[in-house]
């Protein structure tokens, strides 16, 4: 037997010797008998009844074909058009293979549209899912995938979901390359990941959340969040946290986030609430309501480095030492225009601080530029401890460093910074925000004792 080029291609693009599956199955005595023969890249789904543009429910017959795709071991293809389906479980080892941008299903109820569970694996690629806008419970998804071990799904569309365009509990897999657009709730909703990988997908438009990864018990997630664009994501439901992010992790340890672009977040960026080992790498982000980058409550081990914010409340907070938040890196980030304000929805005035961190937090190397009330603020009341600012750049400000001066024992450095135009002096002892020092580059003071304040440029 011969296998072409084209073939070649072929088994790259579907993860199948496509070109030879017909001749292999022809010499199978029991795949033989059947009457329904494979085309070339799969079995057809038109040949189960499958029909494009029927107003009828199609569940069963996408249903059949799945199940005789699954036994001969190939892709299910289905042609262009629309196809009404709900609540299709897709069985152990599917492939189910569209045209990208011209297969759609559409939700003929309020209920997923296909469903995955406890099974190996199974791959979804070249779909649309609409659901019609159809309201549903929360963080119920137009796709729902519970307990599979390896599960991809690829090139595919999430339209018009109820609540979710796609849940995961206890998957592990590859979600790249897909779209997802009004969504009212959320693009994507994890729960427990076994380690996912999510990359290079558009997420637009949604009403409180773009991407969540979340646990039931604080643990390591190990999944990867790289190369996604995330825009427009409101905070419909309100809040002061759970709402109005763009990616969204809850007690998710070892998540790496790199290289995601983000624009017009209602209150953040990336919010990393009680996750461990978290890394927040390359990423760009524009306009947003509250705080750009966020670790927050019981994390140990953030860094966050090579990162570019403009245009928000607050470039980073890494905060919460009163419930174990400590352990940071803020490294070589650039932060533009951080602007006090009010927050959407909100009553009370926030922000205008570059960066804020609290305990065994190093700051160094950073752009911060614009920041209308303190550059570098170094502690909050007594949740001051163990902090270092170096090597950073601090322009047009208020305080350039402020640093919490209500500890009664305090172990801070600030050295070698460069720092200008702070209206409000370069360095200046804070307690509960208000100053309580002059500049602490120009004179000592016996009330910041522990701090140490060196060689910084003051312009």
């Amino acid at each position: 037997m011969t296998v072409s080029r084209r073939n070649l291609l072929r088994t790259a693009l579907f993860g199948t010797v496509a070109g030879a599956a017909a001749p292999a199955l022809a010499q199978s005595a029991p795949r033989a008998a059947s009457p329904t023969p494979l085309g070339s890249l799969g079995l057809e789904a038109s040949q189960y009844g499958l029909r494009p543009g029927s107003t009828d429910d199609q569940s069963r017959a996408l249903q059949n074909a799945l199940v005789e795709a699954v036994k001969r071991d190939a892709p299910l293809l289905v042609a262009p058009g629309r196809y009404r389906i709900a609540n299709v479980v897709l069985p152990e080892g599917a492939r189910l293979v569209g045209v990208p941008g011209a297969t759609q299903f559409i939700a003929a109820q309020a209920a997923p549209l296909l469903v995955a569970r406890r099974i190996k694996r199974a791959a979804l690629a070249g779909v649309g899912l609409d659901g019609l806008d159809i309201r549903v419970g929360q963080r119920n998804g137009l796709m729902a995938v519970d307990e599979v071990l390896d599960f991809a799904l690829a090139d595919c569309e999430f339209t018009n979901a109820g609540s979710v365009g796609l849940t995961l509990n206890r998957t592990a897999g590859r979600i790249e390359r897909n779209r997802f657009r009004s969504m009212r709730d959320s693009a994507l909703f994890s729960l427990d990941s076994r380690g996912l990988s999510i990359e290079a997908n558009t997420v637009e438009d949604c009403g409180n959340n773009g991407i969540q990864i979340w646990r039931s018990q604080a643990g390591d997630e190990q999944s990867l969040v790289r190369g996604n664009r995330v825009n427009r994501i409101r905070n419909d439901a309100g809040g002061d946290g759970p709402n109005g992010n763009g990616i969204s992790l809850y007690r998710a340890g070892g998540v790496i986030i790199e290289g995601n672009t983000l624009r017009d977040c209602a209150l953040t960026f990336i919010r990393n609430n009680s996750g461990s080992g978290v890394q927040m790498l390359g990423n760009q982000g524009r306009r947003c309501g509250e705080v750009a980058l966020y670790s927050e409550f019981a994390f140990e081990g953030a860094i966050i480095a090579g990162n570019l914010v403009e245009d928000c409340a607050q470039g980073a907070n890494i905060t919460n030492l009163d419930h174990g938040g400590r352990l940071s890196v803020f490294a070589n980030n650039i932060v533009r225009n951080a602007q006090k304000g009010l927050a959407p929805k909100g009553k009370e005035l926030i922000g205008g601080m570059g960066v804020h961190v609290e305990a065994e937090a190093s700051v160094t190397g950073n752009v911060i530029e614009n920041a209308s009330e303190v550059g570098i603020s170094l502690g909050w009341s007594w949740g001051m401890r163990n902090l270092v600012a170096t090597g950073n750049m601090v322009r047009k400000t208020g305080i350039g460093i402020s640093v919490s001066l209500v500890p009664k024992e305090r172990n801070a450095l600030i050295a070698n910074n460069v720092i200008s135009d702070a209206k409000l002096g370069a360095v200046v002892g804070t307690e509960y925000g208000k100053a309580v020092t002059g500049d602490l580059t120009k004179a000592e003071d016996r009330r910041a004792a522990g701090v140490r304040v060196e060689s910084n440029a003051v312009g």
